[in-house]
C-alpha cells in the first residue's frame, strides 16, 4: 500500500526522469572526453547548452521572477556550487585511469552529505537506516580511495595511495552535497522553474575560467554536440529535481533517489564505454549503492 502512495506521487515520477537525465549526462560527458574535448572545454559547452533549457521553459511556461532575494540567492548558489561539482566531475573522467562506473559510484554518495546537513540545518530525523547508509557510504569511499594500481602493502602510505581522480570527486562529493541543501531552501521561496534559470545564471558565472584557448572548430563536431547535450540534460535534470522537491519530496529522500543513477552507469558502461572494473572497485561499488539505497529511505 505504501509502495502504491509512492507510485502515485508526482515528486516520485520527477525524481526518475531526474536520475536518468544525470545518468546519461554522465555518459556523454565521458564521450565528449574520448573525441579530446579538454575537460574546461567541455565544461564551457555544458554552460551553453543548458541555456536553451532555461530558455524554453521561462517560454513554454510563461515564468516570472519571483521577488524573494533569498530564493534568488540560493538559486545562484546552487548554480555555483553545482558548477563547480560538474567541473570537478569532468576533471575526473578526464584521468585515463578514471572508470566511469567507479566514479559514478562515489559522487553518487554526496548525499550522504546532503543528509547530514539537512540533519544539522533542516532539523529533519536521520534513521537507523540512513545511519547504517552512512557507515557504508564510508566503506564505499575508503576502497575507492587506494589506487588498484598500486601493490598491496602494510604501509599505510604506499597501500593508500590515492588515485589521480580522487580528488576531483571527493570535491563533487562535497558541492553537490550542499546543492541538495540550497535546492530544498531555494524551492521554498520560488518556483522550481525560477530556480533553475538562478541556476543558469550560476553556470554563467564560470565562463571567465574556462573560456577556450583556442577556437572551437578545432574538435570534432561530435564532441562539441557531447558537451552541449550534457549542460541541456544536466539543466533538464535539475528541473526535474526542483520539481521533486516543489511537488512534496523531503531533501533527505528525494537528493538520495536522484543519486541511484550509478545504477543505471554501472549496467550500461561496459556496453557503451567498454569499460570493466576490479573485483575490489566493485566491492567499493555495491556498497556506495546499497548505501544511497539505504540513504533514500
Amino acid at each position: 500500500m505504501a509502495a502504491l502512495v509512492i507510485f502515485k506521487a508526482r515528486w516520485f515520477w520527477y525524481s526518475v526522469l531526474c536520475l536518468l537525465c544525470f545518468a546519461a549526462y554522465l555518459f556523454v560527458s565521458k564521450l565528449g572526453l574520448k573525441q579530446g574535448v579538454p575537460d574546461p572545454t567541455m565544461f564551457y559547452l555544458f554552460i551553453w547548452g543548458s541555456l536553451p533549457v532555461a530558455l524554453a521553459l521561462l517560454t513554454v511556461r510563461g515564468l516570472h521572477f519571483e521577488k524573494s532575494l533569498k530564493g534568488i540567492s540560493c538559486g545562484i548558489t546552487v548554480g555555483i556550487l553545482g558548477g563547480a561539482g560538474q567541473l570537478a566531475m569532468l576533471n575526473a573522467l578526464a584521468v585515463p585511469s578514471g572508470n566511469t562506473s567507479v566514479i559514478s559510484a562515489i559522487t553518487g554518495l554526496y548525499p550522504m552529505v546532503t543528509v547530514v546537513l539537512a540533519v544539522l540545518l533542516l532539523r529533519e530525523r536521520l534513521t537507523r537506516v540512513q545511519t547504517t547508509g552512512l557507515l557504508l557510504a564510508t566503506t564505499a569511499i575508503v576502497i575507492f580511495a587506494r589506487d588498484p594500481s598500486a601493490p598491496f602493502s602494510i604501509s599505510w602510505t604506499r597501500a593508500l595511495q590515492v588515485p589521480e581522480w580522487f580528488r576531483p570527486a571527493t570535491v563533487v562529493l562535497g558541492s553537490w552535497g550542499a546543492v541538495g541543501i540550497f535546492q530544498k531552501l531555494a524551492t521554498n521561496y520560488i518556483s522550481a522553474g525560477s530556480t533553475m534559470i538562478w541556476q543558469t545564471l550560476g553556470f554563467f558565472l564560470f565562463l571567465p575560467l574556462v573560456y577556450p584557448s583556442q577556437s572551437l572548430s578545432a574538435f570534432v563536431t561530435l564532441g562539441l554536440a557531447y558537451g552541449l547535450l550534457g549542460g541541456a540534460l544536466t539543466n533538464l535534470g535539475s528541473w526535474f529535481l526542483f520539481a521533486a522537491l516543489k511537488s512534496g519530496g523531503k531533501v533527505s529522500i528525494v537528493a538520495p533517489f536522484t543519486a541511484l543513477y550509478p545504477l543505471v552507469v554501472v549496467f550500461l558502461a561496459p556496453l557503451i564505454l567498454k569499460e570493466s572494473i576490479t573485483l575490489v572497485q566493485g566491492a567499493g561499488v555495491l556498497c556506495a549503492v546499497a548505501a544511497i539505497v539505504l540513504l533514500s529511505t
